[in-house]
């Protein structure tokens, strides 16, 4: 059924034959497919249709007109005795929702009933939409009727992409097929090379051939490298907490975590979201585990969080405290005494005054500086591979827009798992990384190349090991800020080398002048 040319005319006193009596329909949709098939049937039945009308060959199996050939046999014996293809302007129709059933008989041969939008992503949205809101409820209503849409990729704001990549995630009932290029005998990695010479770049033939949804805007992470998380991504080795913890590998006590925090509100919109990577090896950065959920509130996102933090060695903590991260930041900080929260706020390249708050406080320059070093780690170096598909759907919608900021295409889209992937990534940064790392080496623009343990990571096997997040216990530090005392009277470091970590003793300070105490 072609979408772009459809009209619906409703029955009320018309019934149908089907294989069980005349039943019931709520009406017919009239198409304008110029492309059809007429097929003779036991050299008596002439049956004009489109070439993707669906005959049945028995109770249970159906052909697609277009593949039918002289000598089939349809259902009750019929046999094609010839196939014409033609072109006209002739309508074509489908009846819509026939009562308890989605076969019935025309010319005496039965057919599926069914519906197909085909090139879907290419029917401008004006007309999908007022397709979709007068069709698809009724075909869909039926509990045997079938709805299938089929087409290339054509970027992200089209009614096919939403719906492809719901089935994808598992958040509509669709359920998603794909055909690869590699899929097709005689198509190989020469093949491909040409036809990228031929399109003029790879861009164009992962477009065209490799199902690959190029947004129209300045995608933050090209398309090039959403194909490769695509490829190279993992499925979870655990699915806990309803689903919403995903754990890719197990926790390692001989490997070097970071996670990345943006905490929402809990109602059902944003999601709170901790981003696990595992920054090792700098040159093959991995995304090992990842929570999110949209209907935690943020002081039990904090509880959970810190039990996270328990699983993966107490990492640095990069908690964005805009909006409702401040009450995440001080539950953890103030609650569960977690210590490694990491600070940064600064206003300019130029000012390098230490946060005055704990947590990443998030303004335009930050935040931009945050997308900038995620797309140096993930485009220019690539060294950042993605496995959870839901994180990757987002960077696929995450752009560049006209003022040079960078945030989700709009407000039917997220990027939760982006920015906390962008704040993850930030521990990169040259003055965060030498805080809580040896920086053995550098690249040419200055940023880590190698690290190693600054000596101050204790390594407590019970931090190692995946569990269940709401039936776990927090484990208590081994220092506490209970222990530290005299704080009204001069700062106090929280490490055992009060010279590595000037920015965090500087936080304590400003804090406790600004009448804050500890448990």
């Amino acid at each position: 059924m072609d979408a772009n040319n459809y009209k619906i005319y409703h029955n009320s006193k018309y019934e149908v034959l089907t294989e069980t009596g005349f039943k019931s329909f709520r009406g017919f949709i009239v198409g304008e497919n110029k492309h059809k098939i007429c097929l003779g049937i036991d050299n008596r039945i002439k049956l004009i249709c489109t070439p993707k009308h669906k005959l049945m060959m028995n109770e249970v199996d159906f052909i697609y007109a277009k593949d039918v050939k002289v000598n089939t046999v349809l259902y009750n014996e019929h046999t094609i005795t010839s196939v014409e293809t033609f072109v006209n302007d002739d309508k074509v129709y489908e009846l819509l929702h026939v009562e308890d059933s989605h076969k019935y008989f025309t010319n005496n041969i039965l057919s599926h009933q069914c519906l197909i939008v085909d090139e879907m992503a290419f029917i401008e949205n004006h007309l999908i939409e007022d397709f979709w809101k007068s069709v698809i409820p009724v075909v869909s209503s039926g509990k045997k009727s079938k709805i299938f849409t089929v087409s290339t990729p054509n970027g992200t704001d089209n009614k096919f992409y939403e719906v492809y990549s719901g089935a994808e995630k598992g958040t509509n009932s669709w359920k998603a097929e794909r055909v690869d290029w590699w899929d097709i005998p005689g198509r190989t990695e020469k093949w491909k090379q040409q036809m990228i010479s031929t399109l003029g770049s790879e861009e164009s033939f992962l477009q065209e051939f490799g199902n690959v949804f190029l947004d129209p805007g300045n995608s933050a992470v090209g398309a090039v490298i959403i194909e490769r998380f695509k490829e190279n991504k993992k499925n979870p080795i655990f699915t806990l907490d309803n689903g919403n913890y995903k754990v890719f590998e197990n926790p390692d006590i001989n490997k070097f975590y970071v996670i990345g925090v943006d905490v929402g509100e809990g109602i059902g919109r944003a999601s709170s979201v901790a981003q696990v990577l595992d920054i090792t090896n700098l040159k093959h950065i991995e995304q090992v585990a990842v929570y999110a959920s949209n209907c935690i509130e943020p002081y039990h996102f904090a509880n959970n969080l810190v039990k996270l933090c328990n699983q993966w060695g107490n990492p640095p903590l990069l908690v964005e405290r805009n909006n409702c991260g401040g009450q995440v930041i001080d539950a953890l900080f103030y609650k569960h005494e977690y210590e490694k929260i990491v600070s940064c706020s600064k206003i300019s390249p130029t000012n390098t005054q230490a946060s005055r708050h704990l947590g990443i406080l998030s303004h335009t320059n930050l935040r931009f500086a945050g997308v900038t070093n995620m797309r140096y780690w993930t485009n220019t170096l690539q060294s950042v591979n993605i496995n959870d598909i839901d994180t990757i759907k987002e960077l696929e919608t995450f752009i560049k827009y006209p003022n040079g900021t960078y945030r989700k295409k709009n407000d039917n889209f997220y990027d939760d798992r982006v920015m906390s992937l962008v704040w993850a990534l930030f521990i990169l940064e040259p003055d965060l990384c030498q805080q809580y790392f040896q920086v053995d080496d550098h690249d040419n623009q200055g940023k880590p190349l190698s690290i190693s343990d600054i000596g101050y990571w204790e390594k407590d096997p019970r931090l190692y090991g995946i569990r269940e997040l709401s039936n776990s216990e927090v484990i208590t530090p081994s220092i506490s800020m209970s222990q530290i005392t005299n704080l009204n009277s001069q700062p106090v470091s929280l490490f055992n080398d009060k010279d590595l970590f000037p920015e965090e003793e500087k936080d304590i300070w400003d804090l406790t002048t600004e009448g804050w105490k500890t448990l």
